[in-house]
């Protein structure tokens, strides 16, 4: 029996709107706990003065993020294993309740004093963090992905960031009034709240799958679309899908006839002889094509740029518009959110201008342009203008990027895709927290941090502008008009002239 069923279009559903309306809850929660340690930096440096020299916290304090990452450049490949096996459904759950768990570590590590223990918790909290995103975008993406794609994962980016706002907003007033550990245990309250809107949206998608599977033949709707996918694919000839299954689609008069005749070895098929939709890892990666790693490696950089700038931004800002003190934490994160607000009030926007217009790649430029001259104007311009850009370029990178990744490969190859794109941002993000914890204790100053930080924008841009010229070359593939486009589309699309989806009575 199928667990899942990753071609299964699902956006006639007419209660669609309300999945996604508890869907978007399951961020908040996440990234609430992502950016604890972001906005108590002065607080834990007082916390830990007593055992380490304010040079060694901050070693201590990169690590935070460095180990987080690095464990996330392989962690994400088991949940997208999961995912394409099982469905997106149990990840989802699973890895709202990984992020509550790994909280809770590094709770008990900050009241031990330990960052052995703390780093613990941010490692398996990390990985729901990691893993909640890309699943939750293939989870909403068959509901959306003909009409509102861009706007439906933006409000899910809104939600993210709605969370980090909260946590720079929240904590250091909590710390302030009721102590640090009452402050890093706030994030188990938001972490409950998402558990219980996922386990809504998944009995929301199971009635969404059985409504809809006793209204068409899934295995039609399949082969439809490998089908179409193999006859633009330019990489395969010969009628062979990914799976190495010869499919033959003869046309008779007022049906279709799908013919697929079996060419592997019998390992290959369900207990039904039906084929299974998972091409294995090598196969789904060979076939990714060269533009879907020039995007996540431009994501990757936009994304660590911006994210390595917000693990030092309390520090920063301190040292150099508000001094050093508590009170200048809570200023400090209240300049931050606003950066924060602006990306979730502008990813939505900018979703819903490429789900109309497209123009994905050129929306990339625009943002490791920001980008790049968001950082340098941080340490020259007082920071609300320049976070405000700096908020926009992680808008358009996501509404752009991110979203664009669903159109580059099969659905059932989904979480393989975005694990790796994960693994690329991790990797790079493991070195950011690093080198800008060191160049700070070197030098004694965030200057230099920030001038590497513009440099990942500028390496950015330059990525931009290659995966521009082959967007344009392969008729804008990145907005949904490549040999994938048809994956999770309408039934109409899939079926112009014909009812052969339709089950027969």
């Amino acid at each position: 029996m199928r667990q899942c069923f990753p071609f299964l279009n699902k956006c006639h559903y007419k209660y669609r709107w309300g999945v996604l309306g508890f869907c978007i809850w399951l961020v908040l929660g996440a990234f609430y706990c992502f950016d604890i340690p972001t906005s108590l930096h002065n607080t834990l440096q007082g916390h830990f003065s007593d055992i380490m020299t304010p040079e060694a916290f901050e070693l201590y304090y990169g690590g935070l993020y460095s180990l987080y990452s690095f464990a996330n450049i392989f962690l994400p490949f088991i949940s997208g294993k999961i995912r394409d096996q099982k469905g997106d459904r149990i990840v989802l759950i699973l890895m709202v309740v990984l992020v509550m768990i790994g909280q809770l570590i590094f709770v008990y590590g900050v009241h031990l004093k330990s960052f052995m223990v703390m780093y613990l918790g941010r490692i398996i909290s990390g990985w729901g963090i990691e893993s909640v995103v890309p699943t939750q975008t293939s989870f909403i993406s068959p509901y959306f992905k003909d009409d509102f794609l861009g706007f439906a994962v933006g409000l899910n980016e809104f939600f993210a960031t709605l969370g980090s706002i909260l946590t720079m907003y929240l904590c250091p007033k909590l710390a302030l009034e009721y102590g640090l550990l009452i402050a890093v245990s706030s994030g188990i309250f938001f972490n409950s709240f998402s558990l219980i809107c996922g386990v809504i949206t998944v009995i929301l998608d199971k009635h969404a799958e059985k409504h809809l599977l006793e209204l068409v033949n899934y295995d039609q709707v399949k082969y439809s679309v490998l089908r179409s996918s193999e006859n633009r694919s330019p990489r395969q000839s010969g009628g062979n899908n990914a799976n190495g299954v010869e499919i033959n689609y003869n046309k008779n008069v007022g049906e279709d006839v799908i013919e697929v005749d079996e060419i592997q070895s019998e390992k290959q098929n369900g207990e039904d002889g039906q084929i299974l939709s998972q091409p294995d890892a090598v196969q789904a990666i060979e076939t990714f094509p060269k533009i879907f790693w020039l995007v996540s490696w431009c994501y990757a950089l936009i994304y660590s740029s911006v994210l390595g700038f917000i693990n030092i931004s309390v520090g920063l800002l301190s040292e150099r518009w508000f001094g050093v003190t508590e009170e200048s934490e809570i200023e400090a994160g209240f300049v931050v959110s606003i950066m924060w607000f602006i990306t979730g009030l502008f990813t939505p926007l900018f979703g819903s201008y490429t789900d109309k217009y497209g123009q994905r790649s050129s929306l990339l430029i625009f943002a490791t342009v920001l980008c790049t001259f968001s950082h340098l104007m941080i340490w020259y311009v007082f920071p609300f203008l320049s976070l405000i850009l700096l908020g926009t370029s992680l808008a358009l990178a996501f509404a752009s990027a991110w979203t664009g990744i669903v159109f580059l490969v099969r659905p059932d190859t989904l979480g393989k895709a975005y694990a790796l794109v994960i693994a690329v941002y991790n990797f790079t993000f493991t070195l950011v927290p690093l080198a800008v914890g060191a160049l700070r204790a070197y030098y004694g100053t965030y200057f230099y941090s920030q001038i590497m930080l513009s440099v990942l924008g500028a390496i950015a841009f330059v990525l931009s502008i290659i995966i521009y010229q082959l967007d344009h070359s392969q008729e804008n593939i990145l907005d949904g008009n490549g040999q994938y486009a048809v994956s999770a589309t309408s039934l109409e699309k899939n079926f112009p002239n014909e009812t052969a989806h339709l089950k027969e009575d």
